[in-house]
Order: structure tokens, then C-alpha cells, then sequence
């Protein structure tokens, strides 16, 4: 099987990932909650992934929280940050890890929502729609770095000093990003990213990411109360970070995979030629159109296509009987795709990674007669 469904997630995993978690298993106790030996370890991996989470990011170790998902993140970052009463911006590219948690606090009138567009050719026509969106008054947006649908990347960094406020807070979802291009939040004028530690950074599912910019002063409310290891003395959850947004025992085998993950990461290199390469090549088959990849917009190495008078989902039975995995369907993101006209449709999508080659898309090319 050639897997062109790293969106989802990376694969596969290294074998230092599963002899770290392995390890992990067989010899750690609970970290923060003992003196003892395997508790003291499981303390030292703890810190030593925040500290690669924090160096491969921009951050300090203090400021990376370790959750199950970049979804969680993304919740712990909404709900712990959100004025009541204000308004929240969003794009019109939005994964439902974004898009529910607003519509929740919508629904309980804790919230007002905007949406603006994203121009899939102008990063200058992007960063204007968002200006005029926040406008004076909005407190907050939520937004995609890329989407998970058509790969399109936002010019974030623009866009957060298109609103001049220093009270403007941002928050992105680096889902798609993180680990296929360089992230300093700093320089991207993000107050939190969140991240999958499964995706481009080929660690284990189950492991994410929300890290704070360290120049922001954040006071997050909790959206989960429990043990922290520390200061259980108190009623509330500390006030410090991470510790404030890491209730419950942590997941320390699936720390250990990530930490494994991280340390052996290094950026790659060919994702997106071999992109271009597939999409040229998809452009050239009767029938077959894509969605977004257009001239003038930057792209993560992701591409949606429809096959002309044929189901999406057929499409991707048919792909993976000739042993090709891809990915047919919303991608749980109907906003993106109601963006791009594909609400109705879905699409095929098809996105590359880093253990991929050049017979692969050649390969993948010449499925389609």
C-alpha cells in the first residue's frame, strides 16, 4: 500500500517512537506525583519533550501544555481565552476542531461569530478580507494556518499585523503545518498554536500540543479541573503553566513516543516538489479537477480533486484496491469545503509525506486511464 493520507496522519512511525513508548511502558512511574525513581524519569521525559516542543516552536518549556489532540488543545485555547460578550473572527477554511467549539459558545450566547474569506490566489485579498472582519471590535480569531482540505496556507503573520491592537489575540491551528514547515510563534504573532504530535511530526496518535507565545501574558479559565501534581493544597487548578491546563495523569507513553518524534525530526525536503508533481500530472487527466491550488497562493503538500460523473468515495475504493490510500469524504470540515463548492460532492484527497517518493506519484499517475 503507497499512503497518500498523511492529513490524517503521518505513517509510519519510526521504530525509535516505538521503542521509546515501549520503554515508556515497562519502566516509568507517574510523573509529578512521586519521588521514587520511575516517577522521577517520567518527570525528567516529561520536561525533556516540552523542552524540544519549546525549541522546535519558538517557545520555553514552561509554556508548552501537553494534551491528547490538537483538538483539545484547540478547545483549552477557545474556552480558556474567549471574552464573554465579545466578538470572535474565524476563515471561511475552518476544521470542525475550530469551528464546533465557537459554535458551542455561540449557541450559549457567551460569543459573536464572523467569518471572512480566504482568497485561494491573493494572500493580499486574505489579509485584507481579515482586517475589514476584525475590524475595531473583535477580540479574537481562531484560524487555520493551512487547511486540511486543499493545503492552502494563511499569511498569518500579515494578517495579525493587519490589526494593529495589542489586546487582539490569536490563536492557530497549526494542525496541518507543524512539522512540514519552520513555526516560531513568535514571528508568526500567534499567542497559542495548537498541534498534533501524530501528523507532520510523526509521533503517536494521542499526543498534541497547545504552546503560548512567551512574550503574552495569558490567563486562561480551565475547561478541566483535577489533579495536577502540584500545589494539591488548592481548590482550584494552579495558576502557573502548564500545570493550570494538565489535569489528570499524562499520557507518558505516548510523551515518550513524541519525545522520541521530535528529537529525531528534521524538516523535509522534497513534499513539495513531489506535490507540484501531482498535481500537474492530475491536471493533465481527463475528467479530474482540483480545488484550490491556484497561482498565486501558497500551499501545504495536500491536493483535492473530483473525478468527473464518479463519487468521491468510489474514487478512493477504487485508489485503494490498486493500493493507493487516500482520503474521500469533508475531511469533518464542511465550512472549507462549502468554501470551495465541494460541500455537496466531497472530494478525493491526496496528501503527501515525508517517506514518499517520486515512483510513488508516478505510480499514483498512472492509475488513472
Amino acid at each position: 500500500m503507497t499512503y497518500f493520507d498523511h492529513a490524517a496522519t503521518g505513517f509510519p512511525k519510526s521504530e525509535a517512537v516505538l521503542r521509546a513508548m515501549t520503554q515508556a511502558h515497562r519502566t516509568l512511574g507517574n510523573p509529578g506525583r512521586s519521588g521514587h525513581p520511575p516517577a522521577r524519569m517520567a518527570e525528567e521525559l516529561v520536561f525533556s519533550c516540552r523542552c524540544r516542543l519549546a525549541e522546535l516552536f519558538g517557545s520555553t518549556p514552561e509554556n508548552v501544555v501537553l494534551t491528547p489532540s490538537a483538538t483539545f488543545a484547540l478547545n483549552l485555547a477557545i474556552k480558556g481565552l474567549y471574552l464573554p460578550g465579545s466578538e470572535v473572527i474565524t476563515s471561511d477554511l475552518e476544521h470542525n476542531a475550530v469551528v464546533r467549539p465557537l459554535h458551542a459558545l455561540r449557541l450559549a450566547q457567551e460569543i459573536t461569530m464572523k467569518q471572512f474569506h480566504v482568497d485561494l490566489a491573493s494572500d493580499e485579498k486574505t489579509v485584507e478580507n481579515f482586517s475589514l472582519c476584525a475590524g475595531k471590535h473583535a477580540a479574537m480569531a481562531v484560524v487555520t494556518h493551512a487547511s486540511n482540505v486543499c493545503g492552502r496556507l494563511l499569511p498569518l503573520e500579515k494578517m495579525r499585523e493587519s490589526v494593529g491592537r495589542e489586546d487582539f489575540l490569536l490563536i492557530a491551528d497549526c494542525s496541518q503545518t507543524a512539522g512540514h514547515i519552520p513555526i516560531d510563534i513568535r514571528k508568526l504573532g500567534a499567542d497559542v498554536i495548537c498541534i498534533p504530535g501524530h501528523k507532520g511530526l510523526y509521533g503517536p496518535m494521542g499526543t498534541g500540543a497547545l504552546i503560548c507565545n512567551p512574550d503574552k501574558e495569558l490567563r486562561f479559565r480551565t475547561v478541566i479541573e483535577g489533579g495536577s501534581g502540584t500545589q494539591s493544597i488548592l481548590t482550584g487548578m494552579p495558576e502557573s503553566l502548564p500545570e493550570r491546563l494538565e489535569a489528570g495523569t499524562p499520557n507518558v507513553c505516548g510523551i515518550a513516543g513524541l519525545c522520541a518524534a521530535a528529537k529525531e525530526f528534521r524538516y523535509p525536503r522534497e513534499e513539495g516538489r513531489l506535490c507540484e508533481m501531482l498535481a500537474e500530472g492530475l491536471k493533465s487527466k481527463r475528467g479530474v479537477r482540483i480545488h484550490g491550488r491556484e497561482d498565486g497562493g501558497a500551499y501545504l503538500p495536500v491536493v483535492l480533486f473530483n473525478l468527473e460523473g464518479t463519487d468521491c468515495e468510489t474514487v478512493a475504493e477504487a485508489l485503494s484496491a490498486k493500493g493507493f490510500a487516500v482520503r474521500a469524504g469533508l475531511h469533518c470540515a464542511p465550512t472549507a469545503h462549502r468554501a470551495l463548492g465541494t460541500l455537496e460532492t466531497g472530494g478525493v484527497r491526496v496528501s503527501i509525506g515525508r517517506g514518499n517518493t517520486e515512483e510513488d506519484v508516478k505510480r499514483f499517475l498512472s492509475a488513472f486511464v
